[in-house]
């Protein structure tokens, strides 16, 4: 059991289900909230729940200048798509967002083959496309007119270069692991994103009403803190020093197909039959990459 939990994929599909999940948890909450307050609280509330646990297993002291640069090179990507992801959505549909978001594991194979030197083989890149071409026609609904009838606009413009910083995180994750444990390297990435994001909300962080904290606000913020910003971060950290940084990003493609599992088990049915080879391809052609 423990080599189990502690395998780096199942750790990566236990990842992609907790953010397939995350998307009907922030659909609910972000009506009560500022996205920029909300991604700062989310930080924040990570950083302090994971430092009590690191704080007491690593005996953590304040890092050294150098180390101060190494977390917050890799905290800036993730500040930089989150607020990016937010900023887009008001100009673009989650509809194209979703499809520019499957660029990210090629995004993540390209920049680890040039920060570490990692090779992608051709055969390979075959199976990421036809990964990508699965969550397409999920995203799509199996409706290729969908596909060709997208215009894109500023929103999805921001998006991309949000993409683009997303593909950082693993490789710069890994590069810039050192010689830390991984918990203290999630937690001071998370650290250093939370510095970062309260020079950017300082004014709505005084400003907010926080008297009138929704139930619904905090049971929400609870699974987007625990689940899918300090596990999934931990995950992602964890894998990328273990595995090759384009097929811990390859696990992204399953998560439209986990969206449609947990939509069938909360009750609202299985998608139209047309977005299933879709599901089907995307799995195995994810199950192939880690194999071939």
């Amino acid at each position: 059991m423990k080599n189990t939990v502690s395998n780096p994929k199942f750790l990566m599909t236990l990842y992609s289900i907790l953010v397939a999940g995350s998307f009907s948890v922030g659909h609910r909450i972000t009506i009560y909230m500022d996205s920029d307050l909300l991604i700062f609280i989310r930080f924040f509330l990570a950083t302090v729940l994971f430092g009590i646990y690191t704080g007491f297993k690593y005996r953590l002291t304040l890092p050294s200048l150098k180390d101060f640069i190494r977390y917050s090179t890799i905290s800036t990507t993730l500040v930089a798509y989150f607020i990016g992801m937010f900023e887009a959505l008001k100009y673009t549909t989650p509809l194209n967002t979703g499809i520019i978001y499957t660029l990210v594991p090629l995004f993540s194979a390209v920049f680890g083959f040039f920060i570490l030197k990692e090779k992608t083989g051709f055969r390979k890149i075959i199976i990421l496309l036809f990964a990508m071409a699965g969550a397409l026609w999920v995203i799509c609904d199996g409706n290729l007119n969908k596909l060709a009838g997208l215009k894109f606009g500023k929103g999805d413009f921001i998006f991309f270069f949000a993409c683009i910083s997303m593909g950082f995180f693993s490789p710069l994750s890994k590069k810039f692991k050192g010689n830390d444990k991984t918990p203290v390297l999630t937690f001071w990435t998370l650290a250093t994103g939370t510095l970062i994001l309260f020079f950017i909300s300082n004014r709505k962080i005084f400003d907010y009403d926080w008297g009138k904290f929704p139930v619904e606000l905090g049971a929400g913020l609870f699974y987007l803190v625990v689940f899918t910003t300090m596990l999934t971060f931990f995950i992602v950290q964890y894998s990328s020093a273990r595995m090759d940084v384009g097929k811990v990003m390859s696990y992204i493609y399953l998560i439209p197909v986990f969206v449609v599992v947990i939509e069938f088990f909360s009750g609202k049915g299985l998608p139209p039959l047309i977005v299933l080879p879709g599901v089907i391809t995307a799995g195995v052609c994810t199950f192939l990459f880690q194999k071939n």
